[in-house]
């Protein structure tokens, strides 16, 4: 591994959390992949929230605060007791042709041979941050810009394209009046995001929310031009789910009231983190807006938010399995394949790393399914259509989310993991044991009647719990209850996963659906608001150019199917 500093390997550079809808999903995901991201979560985690708990189980979002600093401190621990060599400089550039990379050049060291490259450059490659009429080049604050390397990627004529994202600003805490606020305490009910059974952090620090009001909405708009994104100084494209406020000012000029979340850096850190803050306007913009919130009359910034534009390879160059398609051996993972986000990047940099290194050894690759996990949702939608903002995961991008749950993530993942050869023997043993207990309380639960009725069918039924069903049967109560829970939620959505898997087999083979007699895609009501914007817009002529826009979900796909089986006598083909 090369880096340019390795005091920084694992820094939370935005929110310091781990986990959330789809977010959390994939964190267990990693971790049936053996990789760290949970056991550092679990074991530096402030607060703990299940968010989404409004709908069912399917869609249950884990998340973590976490202690920033004891979180880059454990990773950087976990990397030094692995076989990983870890060397602090700079690629500048990809050693040999595009057919057959012999490894890269550095700054300092020179060339480093290697029969296969992962890029994980982050927001480094060409990255530039701004502040107003500020402008300087790095990946992040103090740190440096990949230049050369981005110089070398587009000389080799691979396309690529830029993103921006943001951070807001880093507040005293000993500044700030907590009593204005509204606090979010921690829901203590021993979750753990490993398998691995690790210990959970004893440490608990609570969070606030406040509101904006028409002051913060003032102080911003009164700064827009000198906004670098209003100017047109950047020309990235910015995330549309996590905007900056002066985005939310202008797309949403008659909504004053905006929650902000005001998390810990860490604990008894002296810092709070303002999520949904995120700016690049100048630094008295930025006073008088974070000033105006309640609590925060005295407030004393102690780092202001910004901007970063940088660069990531365009969808049409990258394979499912994450190689480069005009290379033989360079992967990419993390934002360079045009992501944002911890969770995202951490399930990138497992999977390309897999198959470097299965490349490496001249065995076949590893290609996961957006059927049977997040991950394979993320990746087949990435290579397949390409994004237009940077790639965030959701539960609605899943058409098979009931199955890719939460819960099962160690039973979904336990043969990719194997035949990937990343597990280490006890995490083997302990994820066949989970599996083998599973396969136990399925037989069971298919096997055993009563009362005249299957337990399967039992367990169906709302007002059920898994410690009811456990004393029915003496042999369930032995199980590992979460191992338990996690079989019955299969009982209890068998019917609609089989659905839904009907309907992806349809969507398969229903590409040449005609479009053409739609007449305006803004009147259909079985899709979101997004994607009939995109649709009027791009005027599709058939449902599979439909399926390649950006912001057209499969959950849109399937809607589109039932708007034309109840309002067209009949589907015609495109060739029709």
């Amino acid at each position: 591994m090369i880096t340019a500093r390795l005091s920084r390997i694992g820094e939370m550079s935005c929110n310091p959390a781990i986990g959330g809808i789809a977010k959390g999903t994939i964190v267990r995901e990693v971790d049936a992949l053996d990789g760290s991201m949970a056991k550092a979560a679990d074991a530096t985690s402030l607060q703990f929230r299940m968010l989404n708990r409004r709908k069912g189980p399917a869609v249950w979002g884990p998340r973590v605060q976490s202690n920033a600093g004891d979180y880059a401190a454990y990773q950087q621990k976990a990397l030094a007791g692995s076989s990983v060599g870890v060397l602090e400089d700079e690629v500048i550039r990809l050693d040999g042709g595009n057919d057959a990379v012999r490894g890269v050049i550095c700054r300092r060291s020179g060339h480093i041979a290697g029969l296969s490259v992962v890029i994980a450059a982050g927001t480094f490659l060409r990255g530039r941050l701004f502040r107003g009429d500020e402008y300087w080049r790095g990946g992040r604050t103090g740190d440096i810009s990949s230049d050369s390397l981005e110089e070398d990627l587009v000389a080799r004529m691979f396309h690529v394209e830029r993103f921006k994202t943001g951070t807001p600003a880093r507040v005293l805490r000993s500044s700030v009046d907590t009593g204005a606020m509204e606090i979010e305490q921690s829901e203590e009910i021993g979750y753990r995001f490993s398998y691995d059974g690790s210990e959970l952090s004893s440490r608990r620090d609570p969070c606030y929310t406040v509101q904006t009001n028409s002051r913060t909405a003032q102080a911003a708009k009164d700064y827009l031009h000198l906004s670098p994104l209003m100017a047109g100084r950047i020309e990235g494209t910015g995330p549309r789910y996590c905007p900056s406020f002066e985005d939310k000012v202008v797309k949403f000029p008659d909504r004053h009231h905006h929650r902000i979340y005001v998390e810990p850096m860490g604990y008894g850190s002296r810092f709070y983190y303002l999520n949904g803050l995120s700016t690049s306007l100048p630094r008295v913009a930025q006073e008088k807006m974070i000033r105006s919130l309640p609590g925060f009359k005295g407030a004393v910034i102690a780092r202001f938010g910004y901007a970063v534009e940088y660069s990531y390879f365009h969808n049409s160059e990258i394979e499912n399995t994450l190689r480069l398609k005009r290379t033989g051996n360079v992967y990419a993972a993390g934002q360079i394949c045009g992501t944002s986000g911890y969770e995202e990047a951490a399930g990138l940099g497992l999977i390309a790393g897999i198959n470097a290194a299965r490349e490496s050894g001249g065995v076949e690759p590893i290609v996961l399914s957006r059927m049977e996990s997040y991950l394979g949702v993320m990746i087949d939608d990435i290579v397949s259509k390409g994004i237009d903002e940077p790639y965030r995961i959701f539960s609605s991008r899943a058409e098979n989310r009931l199955h890719i749950r939460q819960d099962n993530a160690d039973r979904r993942m336990f043969g990719t993991a194997v035949r990937a050869g990343v597990l280490s023997k006890k995490k083997k043993e302990r994820l066949l044991g989970r599996t083998e207990q599973a396969g136990a309380a399925e037989r069971v639960l298919t096997t055993a009647v009563v009362d005249g009725d299957r337990l399967n069918v039992i367990c169906r039924r709302s007002d059920v719990s898994s410690e009811s069903i456990a004393s029915l049967v003496p042999e369930l109560g032995s199980l590992d209850r979460s191992v338990l829970e996690s079989v019955m939620l299969d009982e209890k959505y068998c019917g609609y996963i089989d659905r839904n898997l009907r309907r992806y087999s349809a969507r398969q083979h229903s590409s040449e659906i005609s479009l053409k007699n739609i007449v305006s895609y803004m009147d259909i009501q079985e899709i979101c608001w997004e994607a009939r914007e995109v649709l009027e817009r791009e005027r599709p002529e058939n449902m599979a150019q439909a399926c390649m826009i950006p912001g057209v979900r499969p959950t849109d796909v399937n809607g589109l199917i039932i708007h034309l089986s109840k309002y067209c006598s009949t589907w015609n083909t495109a060739a029709d």
